[in-house]
């Protein structure tokens, strides 16, 4: 009954880590099967691999957390754009304050998850709330941000999660090589 158990733990490891990329509860699956092998290990006498197979788990819980930020009850959230968000007369606003938001742009960082944008004051305040505002409409998925720090500078906040920060550098190519 033992071996079984070591075989189904590790077989479960398998499978499931072949399918983390599917969702994040395939990654919670193979930390749940992590810690049935290092249940295992420790069963036949072989610490060493359950001591290991206990750092798995808890590498993978770890992994599972950061991708479940990234979702809503297990299922990843889309990442697309409603373009019938808005009527002809805001996309052709949306499409003036992006070109002079983005034109206004001093400075570029960045985080895991996000782009930090340093907008100049060619772009008023009221300019780039508004922007924000449509972007989000028509970009439900995308976490906005406005900071205005106490050195005086404006900085935007785009992102969400590591994909939605992908999604964005393909999207707005222009403030990645600034």
């Amino acid at each position: 009954m033992l071996t079984l158990f070591g075989v189904a733990s590790v077989s479960l490891m398998l499978i499931a880590y072949a399918l983390e990329e599917r969702s994040p509860m395939f990654v919670l699956l193979f930390a749940g099967a992590c810690a049935a092998s290092s249940v295992y290990g420790f069963l036949v006498g072989a610490w060493p691999f359950g001591i290991v197979e206990a750092v798995w788990t808890a590498v993978a819980i770890r992994r599972w957390r950061i991708r479940a930020g990234d979702s809503d009850h297990g299922m990843t959230r889309p990442i697309a754009c409603d373009m019938t968000a808005l009527s002809p007369a805001e996309r052709q606003r949306y499409d003036a304050l992006r070109r002079l938001v983005l034109d206004s742009v001093d400075e570029v960082t960045s985080s895991a998850t996000e782009f930090h944008l340093r907008v100049g004051r060619a772009a008023s305040p009221s300019e780039v709330t508004e922007w924000m505002a449509l972007e989000r409409r028509c970009c439900p998925f995308l976490t906005l941000q406005l900071a205005f720090r106490d050195d005086g500078t404006t900085w935007v906040y785009l992102g969400g999660s590591a994909a939605i920060k992908a999604f964005l550098a393909d999207e707005f190519r222009e403030f990645v090589t600034i």
